[in-house]
C-alpha cells in the first residue's frame, strides 16, 4: 500500500516505525529482488528482511525508508472506501498481485476497470477498497481558492516506458512488485523519492494508494508438514468463522506462552492494536463451547480433536459497562476524519449522531436530518442503516463476538438522510411504442407497488421516454429507494426479456470549470473482434469514468442523457460505420431536451469498412498499437466539419390496373 494520498489518514492508526510490518531476518533460496528500490539482495545466509504478515522483502539498508504501508493497516487507513469495478477473471500477463505480491498469470486474476488494481480470485476478499473516485465534486471546495488537489498514487505493475519524474531514471521492474504511479496524471517514480514530490496535482483526486497483501485463509488445515517442536494451530475470530469453518492457522512453539499465542493470533488476523485487549480460549466442541488457557504451557492440555489440529478462539475484552466508538465523517467533508465517542448501556444510536456532530462542528439539534451508516469494506463496500433506537453498546458487542476481523473493518459513519440531487435510474428493454401510463403500470408492477396514485409510486417522475427503444428514466429523491428499485428490476423479466437497469450519474453544469469542453465516449466493445473492450478501460483508466459508456448496455441514450444539462461537450464514438449511424440517430432523438443541440463527434474506427472514418480521416481501422492517450489529443486537435445527413426512404410501388377500354381491346384482338 503506497504512503501519500488524501484519502490515507495515518491518524487513523498507530502504525509505528515499519508502517505496520513484522520484519524477521530471512534467507532465501533463490534470486529476490527488494520490493523497495528494486536491486537485487545478495548474500548467503541472513540477505535481507521479509514481513511476517505481508511478504514484502528488502535490504537491511532500505528498512528506515520503507514507505509502504503494511496489510495488516491498510484496511484501517483509509478515510472513505471506495469499492471497485472488477472485470471478468483470466490469466493477466505481466503483472502482480497487489495482495499477494505474486505473479497473476500463476492464477485466475481480475483487474479494476477504473484504476490499475489487480489481485487474484483467490485474494480478492482481501482487497482494499479504495478505487479513484469517480464522483469528486464539492460545492464548499469549488468556490474556495485553497482547495488541494492531491494524486492517487498506486504501487506496481508499472507501464515498461516509466520513468521517474524527479532523476529521470526507468523504474519499472519485471521481478516484483515496486514502484508507484498516480492514477489521475500518470507519474511514475520508484518507492525512494515518493517523499521528494509534491502532493498536489492539477486533475481531482479525493483517493489515494493503497496496498495490502495475502493471509493465509484456510477452511481445511495448513499442508505443510509439522515439526517436531512447532505446533499449528486452527484459530477462529468468533462465532461466525467457527460456523462457517473458516480459520486461519498459525505455527507456534510447543512451549509457547499464552501471550505468544496470543500475539500470533493476532498477526494472523491482521489486527494492529493494544493487544492487553484480547485473550485467546480453547475450543471443546463443535457448539462453540470454551474455556480459558492457562500457563505455564497451555498447549499441554489442550484439546485436539481426532484428526484434526487443535482450536483457539481469539476474543475481545470488553467491558460490560462502557466502551468507545469511532464515527466517521465520510462525504459530509467536516475539518476531521472521525471523532471518539463513549457510549454506555443507555447510549442508542440517536445519541451518538448528536454528539458526533458536535464533534464535527455541526449543529446537533438537526440531528434528525442524519443517519447512522454501518460501512464494511471486506467484499468490496457494503453499507446498512442503523436503527435510530438501537442500542449502540450492544451493537458494537455483536460485532466483536461474530468476527474480530469484520469488526476492524467495519465503521459507522454519519450521512444525511435527504440527498439534495435526484437519483435517476435508467430502464431498457421494455416493449416499444406503448404509452406512458401503459409504462408507469409495468414499472408499478415490477416493484410490486400496489397504488397507482403519485404519491403511492416509489419514484417522483418518469421520462424522458424513448418510445423507439423501449427504454425510459425514472427518478427517485433518496439513494435508498434507487437502490432499492434497481435490487428489484435487474432481476425482472418482461416478456422474456430481462431488463437492462443501470444507476445513472447527476452531471450538473456547475461541477465544472468556466469554458471547459468535457468528452463524451460511446465504445462498442464487440466492434472490431472485440477491441472496444480494450478500448473501454483505458478510456475509464484516463478519464473520469462517468464519461465512457458501453453502447451495448443501453445505447447512446444513456451518455446522451447524462450529458443533457452540458452546453458545450464532444462525443468520441469507438465502433463501425453502424455504431456511429446508431449514435446520430440517438442524437436527433434527445436534441429538443438537450442544452447542446449538435455536438461534434469524432470517431474511432473499429468495424469492417468504416467509410465514414475513412472520408473524415480518422483512419481505416483501429490496429490496437495505437495509444489512447494520442487518441484523445486527435479529439483535441480535430478541425469540425458540416455533415449532411439525410434518410432514404425505399416504398414498393403499386402497379396500376389498366383502363377498361384497352382490357376490353387487348381481348379483342
Amino acid at each position: 500500500m503506497a504512503a501519500e494520498g488524501h484519502n490515507v489518514d495515518e491518524s487513523l492508526l498507530s502504525v509505528g516505525q515499519n508502517h505496520g510490518h513484522f520484519f524477521s531476518k530471512k534467507t532465501f533460496g533463490k534470486p529476490t529482488y527488494c520490493h523497495h528500490c528494486c536491486d537485487k539482495i545478495w548474500g548467503m545466509l541472513t540477505q535481507g528482511y521479509c514481513c511476517e504478515v505481508c511478504n514484502f522483502v528488502c535490504h537491511e539498508k532500505c528498512l528506515k525508508t520503507v514507505v509502504s504501508y503494511c496489510s495488516g493497516v491498510a484496511l484501517q487507513l483509509i478515510k472513505n472506501p471506495v469499492a471497485h469495478t472488477w472485470s471478468q477473471p483470466s490469466y493477466i500477463k505481466l503483472k502482480f498481485c497487489c495482495v499477494c505480491r505474486k505473479r497473476t498469470d500463476e492464477a485466475l486474476s481480475v483487474e479494476c476497470e477504473v484504476c490499475d488494481y489487480f489481485v487474484h480470485v483467490d485474494c480478492q476478499d482481501l482487497a482494499v477498497s479504495d478505487c479513484r473516485e469517480a464522483a469528486t465534486f464539492v460545492p464548499n471546495y469549488l468556490e474556495s481558492s485553497t482547495h488541494i488537489q492531491y494524486h492517487h498514487m498506486r504501487e506496481g505493475n508499472l507501464p515498461k516506458d516509466s520513468k521517474c519524474v524527479v532523476c529521470k531514471k526507468s523504474c519499472f521492474s519485471t521481478e516484483c512488485l515496486a514502484g508507484m504511479r498516480c492514477e489521475w496524471c500518470g507519474q511514475t517514480l520508484p518507492m525512494e523519492q515518493l517523499l521528494n514530490i509534491t502532493a498536489q496535482e492539477p486533475p481531482q483526486s479525493l483517493s489515494s494508494p493503497s496496498k495490502i497483501q495475502t493471509d493465509d485463509v484456510s477452511s481445511s488445515g495448513d499442508d505443510s508438514k509439522e515439526k517436531d517442536d512447532v505446533e499449528i494451530l486452527r484459530i477462529f475470530d468468533g462465532n461466525r468463522s467457527l460456523r462457517d469453518q473458516i480459520s486461519r492457522t498459525a505455527s507456534v512453539s510447543k512451549t509457547a506462552s499464552v501471550q505468544q499465542i496470543r500475539d500470533a493470533a493476532l498477526r494472523r488476523f491482521h489486527i494492529v492494536d493494544n493487544a492487553d485487549n484480547y485473550y485467546v480460549t480453547q475450543v471443546i466442541n463443535d457448539a462453540g463451547e470454551e474455556e480459558m488457557l492457562e500457563d505455564p504451557v497451555p498447549l499441554r492440555n489442550v484439546r485436539r480433536p481426532e484428526g484434526r489440529r487443535a482450536q483457539i478462539f481469539l476474543r475481545h475484552k470488553d467491558d460490560p459497562e462502557k466502551d468507545t466508538v469511532k464515527i466517521y465523517g465520510g462525504w459530509l467533508r467536516v475539518p476531521v476524519t472521525f471523532c471518539t465517542v463513549n457510549v454506555t448501556k443507555d447510549t442508542v444510536v440517536q445519541d451518538v449522531i448528536s454528539e458526533a456532530l458536535e464533534e464535527f462542528q455541526l449543529d446537533r439539534t438537526n440531528c434528525n436530518r442524519y443517519n447512522l451508516m454501518e460501512v464494511s469494506v471486506e467484499r468490496g463496500v457494503a453499507e446498512r442503516t442503523c436503527n435510530p433506537q438501537e442500542n449502540m453498546l450492544q451493537l458494537v458487542r455483536n460485532l466483536r463476538k461474530d468476527s474480530l476481523r469484520r469488526y476492524h473493518v467495519v465503521r459507522f459513519y454519519v450521512q444525511e438522510k435527504e440527498d439534495p440531487h435526484d437519483h435517476a435510474v435508467f430502464v431498457g428493454n421494455l416493449p416499444v411504442s406503448l404509452q406512458q401510463r401503459q409504462y408507469e403500470r409495468i414499472l408499478l408492477k415490477l416493484l410490486g407497488t400496489k397504488g397507482q396514485e403519485p404519491a403511492e409510486r416509489p419514484f417522483t417522475s418518469i421520462g424522458p421516454i424513448y418510445f423507439e427503444y423501449g427504454s425510459l428514466v425514472i427518478t427517485f429523491n433518496s439513494s435508498r429507494a434507487a437502490t432499492s428499485a434497481v435490487q428489484k428490476l435487474q432481476n425482472a423479466i418482461y416478456e422474456e426479456k430481462k431488463l437492462i437497469v443501470l444507476c445513472l450519474p447527476n452531471i450538473q453544469p456547475k461541477m465544472l470549470p468556466p469554458d471547459s469542453e468535457p468528452l463524451l465516449v460511446l465504445v462498442n466493445v464487440k466492434s472490431g473482434g472485440c477491441q472496444g473492450t480494450e478500448l473501454i478501460q483505458s478510456f475509464r483508466k484516463l478519464l473520469n469514468p462517468f464519461q465512457v459508456f458501453d453502447v451495448l448496455k443501453g445505447g447512446p441514450l444513456v451518455g446522451l442523457y447524462v450529458f443533457r444539462k452540458i452546453q458545450h461537450y464532444k462525443i468520441l464514438v469507438c465502433g463501425g460505420d453502424g455504431t456511429i449511424g446508431w449514435v446520430l440517430q440517438c442524437l436527433d432523438i434527445v436534441k429538443q431536451d438537450s442544452e447542446c443541440f449538435l455536438p461534434p463527434c469524432g470517431i474511432v474506427p473499429l468495424g469492417t469498412g468504416n467509410d465514414l472514418a475513412r472520408v473524415l480521416r480518422w483512419g481505416g481501422g483501429y490496429t490496437g498499437e495505437e495509444n489512447p492517450i494520442d487518441i484523445l489529443k486527435d479529439v483535441i486537435d480535430a478541425d469540425e466539419v458540416r455533415l449532411d445527413r439525410w434518410a432514404v426512404i425505399f416504398q414498393e410501388e403499386k402497379s396500376q390496373p389498366p383502363p377498361q377500354g384497352a382490357d376490353k381491346l387487348w381481348r379483342h384482338r
